[in-house]
């Protein structure tokens, strides 16, 4: 099988090694329901979430949790970062412990990942066109060494489906999917990933959003009714409780991101 299949197949999604041109500057996460894995190859990562600063060479970071807007990291100028997003599969068979002890702000990855240091070593040693295949080769034979779960998992079933349907499936639809009761279905969400289908669908509902501005959207009124709000001020709303920001100033602090595919982005 070719690398990117078998990266998708173990859970291995966005793939990506990047270098801050410019002055320092803020980036903030845009919420989603998947994990991440971000080594810095330089200078020591900087992550501000919840009234905290972490200071650390790699983290791993899993799913939001209610009250808590997205982490915030400092690019500095001439800074090489990995980027790996995976699915929350993938990071607990990686991690061997439960997803509910580990949120979006993140942990430092070598407390739960211990090779974690020499792939970021081996990464500084190659060239920068090499970089993303090594890392992909490396993250599939730690998954391979870790071992499939055969269990099967109701919430990491009822989370895929609600990222699947954007957030805007019901819950005793969900409950339905997976043969649980709705009540029975948030107990465990609740218990294994931290977080209940609810707020697990306001996530996905603004991770479409998100996506909606990077593909064609022409108004924040457009992208709200697209994604499955009442209305702008539902996305507004939204905007500032997730993320800590408003979709204008957002985009201000990310249209650069978004640039090749959408040049002038949403209006208000």
């Amino acid at each position: 099988m070719e690398l990117r299949p078998a990266c998708r197949a173990a859970g291995i999604g966005v793939v990506s090694i990047s270098e801050h041109i410019g002055p320092a500057r803020a980036h903030r996460a845009v919420p989603t329901l998947s994990a991440r894995l971000v080594v810095g190859l330089g200078a020591p990562l900087q992550i501000d979430y919840d009234g905290q600063t972490l200071r650390t060479q790699a983290v791993v970071a899993g799913l939001m949790r209610p009250g808590v807007a997205t982490p915030v990291t400092t690019l500095l100028p001439r800074q090489p970062t990995a980027y790996v997003e995976l699915s929350p599969a993938a990071l607990r068979r990686l991690i061997g412990m439960p997803l509910s002890e580990v949120d979006a702000g993140g942990v430092i990855a070598d407390a739960v990942l211990p090779w974690v240091n020499s792939l970021s070593e081996e990464l500084a040693e190659h060239p920068a066109g090499r970089r993303e295949a090594v890392l992909r080769v490396r993250l599939l034979e730690q998954l391979y060494r870790a071992g499939y779960d055969t269990a099967t998992d109701h919430a990491l079933r009822a989370l895929d489906l609600i990222r699947a349907g954007s957030g805007t499936v019901s819950v005793d639809d969900l409950a339905d999917d997976v043969h649980l009761s709705a009540r029975r279905l948030r107990e465990l969400m609740r218990r294994s990933l931290g977080i209940t289908p609810k707020f697990a669908s306001r996530v996905a509902r603004l991770e479409c959003a998100v996506h909606r501005v990077g593909t064609g959207a022409t108004s924040w009124a457009q992208v709200a009714a697209e994604s499955g709000y009442h209305d702008q001020s539902h996305l507004v709303h939204e905007f500032r409780d997730l993320m800590n920001t408003t979709p204008t100033d957002w985009l201000a602090e990310e249209g650069r991101n978004l640039q090749a595919r959408q040049p002038r982005g949403p209006r208000p």
